[in-house]
């Protein structure tokens, strides 16, 4: 099979010019929202299916006509492309789901939400990213644990495994666990698709930072397909 070239790889550009087109019908908030659960559902019930998890989907999808439905299916796909080539030296890491909800023009108006931009992102993970710890880990075979209580769209974390992939060469889905969440569905469901099209080994919750009462928790591929490895790292660290 050919490698897919940079320029069959669609832009946040791409990805936002059809969602503003399917916004003649509905609103534009619960639009991405959907767009956003219905690919997250999608991936989860690839690797584990449920039941509840397979009802919502089709709860979501049948609000829609069959003219929508295709074109949420035409969004997600690029999604999944965009998503998936993060590794891919000329497409690179980013906050995409950060972008496209951003440029969609619905995060100020609507409810007041902002993203971290990306690079402020990766220029804190590089100051705290320790040289010497992740050359120990690499070299003993270790297991890296990222824990974020508020996860928003999964930005920090991408850019922590961005600079431990890129610039130490670190195997991001056998030596990296992430464990984070969020109070917001819609960001639950960002972090999950960007970090499980990553690669990434994670356990992504909807729950409060602060009371940790949790509505619901999604396992990334990564870390399902590796089970036996990861199932201890939750309980090492409570240890701590």
């Amino acid at each position: 099979m050919n490698e897919v070239t940079k320029c069959e790889i669609p832009t946040v550009a791409d990805i936002v010019k059809l969602i503003e087109a399917g916004l003649y019908k509905t609103n534009a908030h619960d639009f991405i929202s959907d767009i956003l659960e219905c690919g997250a559902i999608a991936i989860a019930n690839s690797i584990k299916k449920t039941q509840r998890r397979e009802e919502t989907y089709f709860q979501i999808i049948n609000k829609y006509d069959k003219e929508q439905q295709n074109l949420i299916v035409e969004i997600f796909s690029k999604i999944y492309i965009l998503l998936l080539n993060q590794i891919n030296p000329d497409v690179g890491f980013n906050d995409y789901l950060g972008e496209i909800y951003m440029q969609s023009q619905i995060s100020n108006n609507k409810t007041g939400q902002f993203f971290t931009p990306f690079h402020i992102s990766k220029l804190t993970a590089g100051v705290e990213m320790d040289t010497k710890t992740v050359k120990e880990y690499m070299e003993q075979d270790r297991i890296l644990k990222i824990f974020e209580p508020s996860c928003g769209s999964g930005g920090m974390i991408l850019a922590c495994a961005d600079i431990l992939y890129n610039k130490y060469g670190f195997n991001i889905s056998r030596n990296l666990f992430v464990e984070c969440g969020d109070i917001d569905r819609r960001c639950v469901c960002m972090a999950y698709l960007q970090l499980s099209l990553a690669g990434i080994p994670a356990i992504v919750y909807h729950r409060d930072g602060l009371t940790l009462q949790t509505w619901d928790k999604w396992e990334t591929p990564a870390y399902l397909m590796q089970y036996l490895r990861f199932k201890n790292c939750k309980k090492e660290r409570l240890k701590c």
